[in-house]
């Protein structure tokens, strides 16, 4: 674990992941990571940070209840980075799958 790995870990009970939260906690939970990402690299003297939050096992979460993790990190610090996720995907896919976003929200 990187020195200065932080975490924003919410008030609340009950939430294993982001979707168990309400829109109004979410907001309130959210609206302090700048203001953690922001100390840790004042503190750290970091070149950037990761701000991760694992959402099931599935996802890497080990830990079940709701947390973000701010993690610090420097130029060739040796940490696994993000790879490309593959081509994008076709308007027509995307559209569908839009379209599937919006019916599960209530939004078709």
């Amino acid at each position: 674990m990187a020195p200065g790995h932080a975490l924003l870990v919410p008030k609340t009970t009950g939430a294993a992941t982001m979707m168990d939260l309400p829109e109004d906690v979410a907001a309130n939970v959210l609206k302090e990571l700048p203001r953690l990402a922001r100390a840790v690299k004042a503190a750290t003297g970091c070149d950037g940070v990761n701000v991760v939050q694992n959402n099931g096992a599935t996802a890497g979460q080990v830990v079940f209840h709701l947390h973000v993790h701010v993690i610090p990190r420097w130029e060739k610090d040796g940490v696994v980075r993000l790879g490309k996720s593959g081509e994008a995907i076709g308007k027509d896919a995307a559209d569908a799958m839009v379209a599937k976003m919006k019916a599960a929200i209530g939004e078709a």
